[in-house]
């Protein structure tokens, strides 16, 4: 059985992350290439992963979703990925002079897809259980690690400056998906019961 390329792309980047970030910046990946065959499907897995888990924690509270509401839930997720990816690539592009990095926009969609990879994969396992959602968290973590790994390889970051450009990146990315999918979900979900 042949295995599949975004296998091979996951298991590179979880495993060996900075060879993965070299390799990529050396072979001039098409970014928008890579979002469409590897970013896209990775966040519907996550986005079916948070409704999936929505799902059971008002099951948990003794309160069913309909099905419009849980449909909701997995596209607001999906739009605030979607969001965080392609704003969060032009503010950190946009960011990246003043960490004495290359503003380099296809570069940095690399960066944040291959960083969003432990957090989306985590989505769905932490679905399958109450008891799981520290992996949640765990992926969130790892994610921050692997943006700050691929800093130097992918926008040419200078060591003394990726600690300060992890931080910021992490909170652009995760404050734009969190942002979104609050503000969206008390507007279209929760907010018309």
């Amino acid at each position: 059985m042949k295995k599949s390329n975004n296998l091979k792309i996951i298991h590179h980047v979880l495993f060996h992350p900075a060879r993965f970030f070299r390799e990529v910046s050396a072979n001039d990946q098409d970014a928008r290439v890579f979002f469409v065959s590897y970013g896209m499907p990775l966040m519907v897995l996550g986005a079916a992963g948070r409704m999936v888990r929505v799902m059971n924690q008002h099951a948990l509270e003794g309160m069913a979703l309909r099905w419009d509401q849980l449909s909701g839930v997995f596209l607001i997720s999906l739009c605030g990925y979607l969001l965080s990816v392609w704003l969060g690539t032009q503010i950190i592009a946009r960011l990246a002079r003043a960490f004495r990095s290359r503003p380099d926009r296809d570069h940095a969609l690399l960066l944040c897809i291959a960083a969003y990879t432990p957090f989306m994969l985590a989505q769905p396992l932490a679905a399958i259980n109450t008891a799981m959602e520290p992996i949640s968290l765990l992926g969130l973590i790892y994610a921050v690690f692997l943006f700050g790994k691929g800093l130097g390889p992918l926008l040419d970051t200078p060591a003394q400056k990726a600690l300060g450009f992890t931080i910021l990146g992490f909170f652009v990315l995760f404050g734009i998906s969190f942002i979104t999918i609050l503000v969206l979900s008390a507007l279209f979900i929760f907010g018309a019961s």
